[in-house]
C-alpha cells in the first residue's frame, strides 16, 4: 500500500457555462426558435414543468434571461402573468389555479403570445356589443 491512499479526494461537478446541460439546451432551443420566429413566423414554446430540471435551475433561467418591459396579468379561471423577457421575442408564461398554486409554465417565442391575443369570437361579440351602443345613442 503506497502512501497515496492516505490522501483525500473529493469529486467535484465541472462548471458550464450555461448551468446545466439543462438549461445549456433550453437557451440554444430559444436561439433556435427566434431564428425559426424571425424566418417563418412559427411560434414555439417549451413547457418548462414537463423537463427534469434540477433545483435552481429555473432561477438561473430567469435571470439570464431578465425582464424586459411588458408584463401582462390575466385573470380567466386563475390568475396567469406573461411576462417579455430580456430577450424579446421570448415571454415567461405561468399559469396558477384559483388557489394560486402554479400549473403550467412556458417559455413561448412569439411576437405575442395567444393568452393575450384577442381571439375571434370575442372580437365578434365586442363588435355586436359596440353596434349596439351605437344605435342607443342614435335613438336618443
Amino acid at each position: 500500500m503506497s502512501g497515496l491512499d492516505n490522501i483525500p479526494v473529493n469529486v467535484e461537478a465541472p462548471a458550464m457555462p450555461f448551468g446545466s446541460g439543462n438549461t445549456g439546451a433550453i437557451l440554444a432551443e430559444l436561439e433556435t426558435s427566434l431564428q425559426t420566429l424571425l424566418t417563418s413566423g412559427k411560434e414555439h414554446s417549451i413547457d418548462l414543468r414537463s423537463l427534469p430540471l434540477l433545483p435552481g435551475e429555473l432561477d438561473y433561467l430567469r435571470e439570464r434571461l431578465g425582464k424586459g418591459e411588458v408584463q401582462v396579468d390575466v385573470n380567466a379561471l386563475g390568475h396567469s402573468t406573461v411576462i417579455e423577457t430580456a430577450i424579446r421575442g421570448v415571454w415567461w408564461v405561468t399559469h396558477r389555479n384559483a388557489i394560486d398554486n402554479v400549473m403550467a409554465e412556458f417559455l413561448e417565442v412569439s411576437f405575442c403570445p395567444d393568452i393575450i391575443r384577442a381571439q375571434r369570437d370575442d372580437v365578434r361579440e365586442s363588435l355586436e356589443t359596440l353596434a349596439a351602443l351605437l344605435a342607443g345613442d342614435n335613438h336618443s
